[in-house]
């Protein structure tokens, strides 16, 4: 599902009737999570999962065109990591998953 069908499904879902608005609550939502993990460094939603930063050291790499060696620069990474919650409720079958 792409971004633009998933703003229509939310849109219906919440009964909202602007396109426009359904994005805009989208949009803070993720404003607010990634302001949240600057912050802290994770985000736990209970039953859902954890969102965490995670440092990524430099490491050496071999561009093999030139074989020659150089390093990547350290960053930072976002992950994910599901909750048993959200787990089983993408396991249920036959259950309708709203």
């Amino acid at each position: 599902m792409k971004e633009t069908e998933f703003i229509k499904f939310y849109k219906k879902r919440n009964r909202i009737k602007n396109w426009k608005e359904a994005k805009e609550k989208i949009d803070n939502f993720w404003k607010a999570l990634l302001k949240a993990i600057s912050k802290d460094g994770k985000v736990l939603f209970k039953t859902w999962g954890v969102f965490e930063e995670k440092d990524v050291k430099s490491r050496k790499i071999v561009i093999p065109k030139h074989q020659k060696e150089t390093y990547t620069q350290p960053k930072k990474t976002l992950k994910f990591r599901a909750g048993k919650g959200l787990i089983d409720s993408i396991n249920r079958k036959g259950e309708n998953n709203e």
